[in-house]
């Protein structure tokens, strides 16, 4: 089944439940490890199995999965409920991919995780891996159609609940025609778990454009846990966005830590975007003068 945008629905990657059909779009290294990485660690919580589908051609066990996520630390346990399976044995002899064959491999694995004991089997991977060995090359043409037979079947095989998958497509490899097909694929959009998740405040790493989604509530004791969240994009290379329009309240502590982050953003050369601010901070930070803190930049206001 094919979702019009409108439908697909962003969810947390450890948010994910058996019969989940989710992809990622991801342009950065960066942000594919971090969200894959939970999804394989969240396996283990759960009690699933882990198949992963590699485009490498020669993969050594689990250790390509590991390198992915950029895992150096594995957990106990985790590297045998893992299977590697090669993309490049589902394609055709002119190198299309054959999703009739790739979809009898996937149900199989299942059935025999469930016999295996699992609660369900996890499946990952970047489909686009096996239609092309240049990596400046687009996914494009003939090859889409084929992926977009793969989706629809993976779709209706674990709608039943006996397994979730997370698709991955690469922005810098896609075509932008291909690449609203492929999200249209898909019923949920896959994100980070949040940094922080408490009953008033949640704050998720974004990495489109660089930054932080801060929503709900920041008082006097939500600061610890924002200066945090600040620190985790303290490194970032070049500007960063602070997406705000979910913010309900935020008080002058909380103001103080963002002009803090703001001033040391600027000593790095960069800046700090507070994108979609209440009308209401826009005032309170332009009456207090703070609107002319080094490393500061007042993006669009949020229309209440």
């Amino acid at each position: 089944m094919v979702h019009p945008h409108g439908v697909r629905r962003r969810v947390h990657v450890g948010d994910l439940q058996p019969g989940d059909h989710a992809c990622l779009l991801f342009e950065s290294d960066e942000e594919r490890a971090s969200i894959l990485r939970d999804f394989v660690l969240g396996g283990l919580d759960a009690e699933d199995k882990i198949l992963y589908l590699s485009g490498a051609q020669s993969p050594d066990g689990p250790g390509v999965l590991w390198d992915e996520c950029r895992l150096t630390t594995v957990p106990g346990g985790l590297a045998d409920r893992v299977e590697i399976v090669r993309l490049a044995e589902f394609l055709s002899v002119t190198g299309q991919l054959e999703p009739a064959a790739l979809m009898r491999r996937l149900r199989t694995a299942a059935a025999r995780s469930r016999e295996e004991g699992y609660r369900a089997l996890r499946v990952a991977g970047d489909p686009c891996a096996a239609l092309c060995d240049d990596e400046h090359s687009a996914i494009g043409g003939p090859g889409v159609a084929r992926l977009l037979r793969y989706e629809a079947l993976l779709a209706e095989e674990f709608s039943s609940g006996g397994a979730l998958a997370v698709c991955q497509y690469d922005i810098r490899r896609c075509e932008p025609a291909a690449l609203d097909a492929f999200a249209s694929a898909h019923a949920r959009s896959v994100e980070a778990d949040p940094l922080v998740r408490t009953a008033e405040l949640v704050v998720v790493r974004t990495y489109r454009p660089q930054g932080l989604r801060i929503e709900g509530v920041v008082d006097a004791g939500a600061h610890r846990r924002l200066r945090d969240a600040l620190r985790s994009v303290a490194g970032v290379r070049g500007d960063v966005r602070l997406e705000m329009s979910r913010v309900e309240f935020l008080d002058l502590g909380g103001l103080r830590l963002l002009m803090t982050f703001a001033r040391a953003r600027a000593a790095r050369h960069a800046t700090v975007e507070l994108s979609g601010l209440p009308p209401h901070l826009l005032h309170v930070i332009t009456l207090v003068g703070w609107d002319r803190t080094p490393g500061l930049r007042l993006g669009a206001v949020h229309a209440c």
